[in-house]
């Protein structure tokens, strides 16, 4: 059957195939005399694959006459089993996410219940490959079926896709990023180092939302960090009340470069870390009483204060480590600026360090190590998931309570005119 259409689809593109001053009916009829004069006859199930295919394709158009600002990004191909045949579909893609799906498509997983499909989920989350699933699968006596596994894979695909790619709102009020170094065993069997960033964010209306992953191989340097920035930069992001990260080396310049207006908040549970980490035990506990009472401080004033006394402590045995301290205390203090009842979302990046350690979790279980990057997606797949459907039924209580100040403090931060100048204050 393949073999009977090929020359006719080449026949096509080199008669080309004009939307404008044809209807799709007419070369359907048109491609029936051709095969007609072959002696052939042209097949239903041949019919109504053309159809089906134009008609996706004709609906995309109609998506993307409504969203100018998304773009097609292709085809992915699709068996539909019939009785009369199966299928080869072509299913157009956008360039965002899982934003559009051809409108003519049956609900996903209509054949298959929840049970099974979050079964080959997890298989897939273990590192399990299509042999290994089927071979599980049979055993508890279940059907299978490689589309089955297929339609998961898409699946998890089109969400991290949306993931990476969607159109970000341009004002935020806080957003976190933090990397995750791993190692991934390559197909010869030599593991890569490999960082993870992700980032999250908090919108003014209280609500988080997964704002992209970005995967890269090597350490994790300023360079990786500067394409993670650039990429939310390019998918809309404009400006943020304040960021939250660690403080690796290089950073603190790149945000003020590129972000001016924002806040940068170093995370101070790192910071309690490393403390613990360089200290004797005996002078770390006398620094990290310092560390909570700058946590503990109702003001900036008695949290400076505080700080500048944790910078002494420290100088005594780590003197190189207390310089920098000192100079980066604006950015360990910056969530003092903010309304108390958000003060503790936002001096830590333990929001997104949940996800990592969701991850290190499960590469120990698997042995110390990822067998596979795929193995990684669905992962980050199960989490983003579960994250994004619990943030969307509810906002962050204590930041909600004060979004009419969080919203003031944004428009006297990036909205303010100054008087006679006619100057609007804007990141960029």
């Amino acid at each position: 059957m393949k073999d009977r259409y090929h020359g006719l689809r080449e026949e096509q593109k080199e008669m080309g195939k004009d939307k404008n001053k044809h209807d799709l009916l007419d070369e359907l009829l048109r491609e029936a005399h051709l095969l007609a004069s072959r002696g052939e006859r042209i097949s239903f199930r041949y019919l109504l694959e053309r159809l089906l295919n134009e008609l996706m394709e004709r609906d995309r158009s109609l998506y993307l006459a409504l969203h100018p600002q998304d773009y097609a990004n292709g085809f992915y191909s699709r068996k539909l089993h019939l009785s009369l045949g199966e299928l080869n579909l072509q299913v157009p893609r956008v360039r965002y996410g899982n934003r559009f799906r051809p409108s003519i498509l049956p609900p996903r997983w209509q054949r298959v219940d929840k049970d099974y499909e979050e079964l080959l989920i997890a298989l897939l989350a273990n590192g399990y490959n299509k042999n290994q699933i089927e071979k599980t699968v049979r055993k508890l006596g279940l059907p299978f079926s490689y589309e089955d596994v297929q339609d998961v894979e898409e699946l998890i695909q089109d969400h991290l896709s949306f993931f990476k790619e969607q159109l970000l709102e341009p004002d935020w009020f806080a957003v976190f990023i933090d990397a995750y170094h791993t190692q991934i065993r390559g197909p010869k069997g030599s593991l890569k180092k490999v960082s993870f960033f992700t980032a999250l964010g908090v919108d003014l209306e209280a609500k988080k939302r997964i704002l992209g992953f970005w995967v890269k191989e090597g350490a994790e340097n300023k360079g990786l960090w500067q394409e993670v920035l650039q990429s939310l930069i390019e998918r809309g992001l404009r400006r943020v009340l304040v960021f939250v990260t660690d403080n690796f080396p290089g950073l603190k310049d790149l945000i003020s470069r590129l972000f001016p207006l924002s806040d940068h908040q170093f995370c101070m549970v790192h910071l309690a870390r490393n403390l613990r980490r360089h200290l004797t035990r005996k002078k770390a506990s006398e620094a990290m009483k310092l560390w909570h009472k700058v946590k503990r401080a109702d003001t900036y004033q008695e949290a400076q204060e505080a700080f500048e006394e944790l910078v002494e402590v420290v100088k005594e045995e780590k003197p190189k480590m207390a310089s920098k301290l000192s100079e980066a205390m604006e950015n360990y203090l910056a969530f003092k600026k903010y309304p108390e009842g958000v003060r503790a979302h936002i001096y830590t990046t333990n929001p997104v360090e949940s996800i990592n350690a969701g991850l290190e979790d499960m590469r120990n279980r698997m042995g110390g190590f990822w067998g596979s990057m795929k193995a990684v997606e669905v992962n980050l797949f199960i989490q983003f998931a579960n994250l994004q459907s619990l943030w969307d039924r509810k906002p962050v209580a204590n930041i909600r309570s004060e979004v009419y100040e969080i919203r003031q403090l944004f428009t006297l931060r990036f909205e303010l005119e100054h008087e006679g100048e006619g100057l609007t204050l804007h990141n960029f």
